[in-house]
């Protein structure tokens, strides 16, 4: 079964980019708009690697991370912003489920491989919190170029 990705930020252009990438790596992708709606994917679906950007609306990116590293198993988490300043970057290495720190823009080949190498290293699942299966979300599809 492939890795589950999520990504979620709230510029549409980077979203689609981002889930393209994951998508070519051969994982199943679900995107989000907001903090709020990668909080609904996380509690509704199992996911092996959140890729989320730091300044969203409704619930900012740290929220998300914070939610995400309570679910059991919490997915590995990949920040993408433009804003890591040194308090960020020290908060973010904190959360053992932060694997990376990615400041816009960045190589998006080096980014497929921190996803295929995050994706093989976690345990496969599919289930909900609850359980049960659940439906796919949206995936983003996007042309070529740096996020």
């Amino acid at each position: 079964m492939p890795a589950t990705v999520l990504v979620a930020d709230n510029d549409p252009g980077v979203r689609a980019l981002l889930a393209e990438i994951a998508a070519r790596t051969g994982a199943r992708v679900l995107t989000a708009e907001d903090g709020e709606a990668a909080i609904a994917r996380l509690h509704e679906q199992r996911v092996d690697v959140l890729v989320c950007d730091l300044d969203m609306p409704k619930k900012a990116g740290i929220d998300v991370l914070r939610f995400a590293a309570a679910l059991a198993p919490a997915p590995a988490a990949v920040v993408v912003s433009g804003y890591l300043d040194a308090g960020t970057v020290a908060q973010l290495q904190a959360m053992p489920s932060v694997k990376a720190q990615l400041k816009k823009p960045f190589d998006v080949l080096a980014f497929a491989a921190l996803l295929q190498r995050l994706a093989a290293s976690a345990p496969r699942g599919g289930e909900t919190a609850a359980g049960g299966s659940a439906a796919a979300g949206g995936t983003g599809a996007a042309g070529e170029g740096a996020a």
